[in-house]
Formats: C-alpha cells, sequence, structure tokens
C-alpha cells in the first residue's frame, strides 16, 4: 500500500485528482487547437493560464502551462506549416513559480508561436484578460483556463466580461465540495469572515439560492449559473479525489461546436458515463451505468438542443 503524499508537500507534487484535471484542459486544448489551426477564418489563438503554478513539479510531471506548450508543438507537427498565431499568456501571483515556468519555456521553440508573462494577483489578471479579449478582433479565438486557490476571486460579473465577446471560452476548476459542506453556514452566519468568500459566490450567481440537496445537484446547479441564464452553453466534470470529496471543472462558450469537442474530452476520459474521474473506477457520479447509449445520443439528447434549452436534470452535461 502506498504511502499517502504529506500535505506540505502535495503542491510540489501532481496527486491523481489534479493529474485528472490536466488532463482534460490538454485533452481539450489539443481538440481545439487542431481544429482552429486549420480554419482558415481563425488568424490568431489566445492561450490565457490565470493560474500557472510550478510549470514542472517535484516528481517531474508538467503542469498546465508546460502541458499547453506540447500542445501546441504536437499539433503543429501534425498540422504542418500554418499561419496561425499563438499566444500564451501564464500568470502568477508566486514569482518564484513564475520564473520557475519561464525557465523551463524558454527552451522551446516554435514557429507562429510567443508567450507572456505577468506577476498579477488574480483579481487584476482576470481584469487585464478580459480587457484583451475584448479589444481582439472578432475573429481571434481565446482559451481562458482559470484553476484558483478556492474561489474568492471568481464572480459574475468577471465571467460575463470574458464571455461577452462571444469568442472565448472558460475552463473553471473549483474544489465544489468544500463549497458544499460550508453554504448552509456561509448563508447562515453573515458576521464569520471565513464564509465571506463563498457568501459572495453564491449572492453573485445565485442570489442565494443555491441546490444543495446534494452534491451532484450542487454542481448541476453552478453549472447552470454559468450558463448566465442559458446565454452560453455549458458542462462540467466532476473528479473525486478520495470517496465523497469532489472538486469540478465547467466549460463555458459560446459555441455550440466548442461545447461538443469538450463533450468528447470528456467521454475519453469517462468512457462509461463521461461524467467525471473517480480514483478508485471510472464510473458516474451515482454509479449509472450508461455504456448502452452511445456518445452521440447522449449530446443530442441532453446538449444540443440550442441554448436556452437545458431541460434535463441528468448530470451528464
Amino acid at each position: 500500500m502506498k504511502k499517502p503524499i504529506k500535505k506540505e508537500n502535495a503542491k510540489k507534487n501532481i496527486l491523481p485528482h489534479t493529474q485528472a484535471k490536466l488532463d482534460l484542459f490538454k485533452g481539450y486544448l489539443e481538440h481545439y487547437l487542431r481544429v482552429l489551426c486549420r480554419a482558415d477564418f481563425c488568424p490568431r489563438i489566445n492561450i490565457f493560464d490565470i493560474f500557472c503554478g510550478a510549470g514542472i513539479y517535484d516528481d517531474g510531471k508538467k503542469g498546465s502551462p508546460l502541458l499547453a506548450v506540447d500542445c501546441i508543438e504536437n499539433v503543429n507537427s501534425e498540422i504542418g506549416n500554418h499561419s496561425t498565431k499563438i499566444t500564451l499568456t501564464v500568470n502568477d501571483f508566486d514569482g518564484k513559480k513564475l520564473e520557475n515556468v519561464r525557465q523551463n519555456i524558454s527552451v522551446q521553440s516554435i514557429n507562429n508561436f510567443n508567450v507572456d508573462y505577468y506577476n498579477e494577483d488574480a483579481n487584476n489578471m482576470l481584469d487585464i484578460v478580459a480587457q484583451k479579449v475584448n479589444a481582439y478582433p472578432r475573429n481571434n479565438r481565446n482559451l481562458v483556463f482559470i484553476d484558483p486557490y478556492g474561489y474568492s476571486t471568481i464572480s459574475k460579473e468577471k465571467i460575463i466580461n470574458l464571455l461577452k465577446n462571444n469568442s472565448t471560452e472558460i475552463i473553471l476548476f473549483l474544489p465544489v465540495m468544500q463549497m458544499y459542506r460550508f453554504t448552509e453556514k456561509a448563508l447562515q452566519d453573515e458576521e464569520t469572515a471565513q464564509y465571506e468568500p463563498l457568501r459572495n459566490f453564491i449572492n453573485s450567481f445565485f442570489n442565494s439560492q443555491i441546490n444543495s440537496n446534494s452534491i451532484g445537484e450542487y454542481i448541476f446547479s453552478i453549472k447552470e449559473a454559468l450558463s448566465i441564464n442559458h446565454k452560453y452553453y455549458t458542462c462540467s466534470h466532476y473528479i473525486e479525489r478520495e470517496k465523497g470529496n469532489y472538486y469540478a471543472l465547467f466549460f463555458m462558450t459560446s459555441n455550440i461546436y466548442g461545447l461538443e469537442k469538450m463533450l468528447e474530452t470528456k467521454w475519453k476520459l469517462s468512457p462509461i458515463s463521461g461524467k467525471g474521474f473517480n480514483q478508485q473506477k471510472q464510473m458516474g457520479l451515482f454509479d449509472e451505468t450508461l455504456s448502452s447509449e452511445s456518445f452521440e445520443k447522449v449530446v443530442k439528447k441532453f446538449c444540443l438542443l440550442g441554448i436556452g434549452k437545458f431541460e434535463s436534470q441528468n448530470y451528464l452535461c
């Protein structure tokens, strides 16, 4: 039996649930680049990693910015010469982590590719990214990866500012189990400071009305709220660190084709139901067996109904 990694070393090593998150990010990014680098209508792709982390961890595994570079290099090798320019913007408030990323990326040499580095706190960086994506021409495409140390920087206003140009997609990672456990206390106890970030998040998206009957319904409620009244397509992907401890990735886009590619990525990583990652077994959130339904049927039934018509209470999307 393997000994668990000590908490003080957890941020220096990639744990299985973190690897699952990175696998989804990498899988979708490769889909994203492969399609757009072949498209005549898209002259430039802008990728933003708001919390880039260490780059390469103590166990030798790569974090999101290095995986992004790998994806760009792999797709370039696959497609060959193309004219699409790609910019990767990496940010972390920890200057040492940012410098580590810079040193590891600096050895890369890829055509039509450049990297911008920022050492900003998350609130400032989200505003900077919103200004950038809204200033770019509409034929640019933007992918924003937000993997925060919590949820205090996430608000409805910031999400809307990123999405409103209809040229941006977001992958957002949230510690949903922690949020779920403390939601009732956060809403009832308006005096305790430690609950303020969660209370602000809930008030921002839900006006204090969030479904917390179960963790599945909680994830579904956040997914629906991130659609901004069904203006955008959304899907979720749960990650179970250990039994009963869930995280979730949420995807937002105005492009139905982008949603389809994310669902393909989810399905590839979770072939039984396409719902999420379980460290012990690859089953659905409620151990449903859906292998008899093909991916195409699920997409048609639950996700290609059009904006404003997410009628199913199933958690596949």
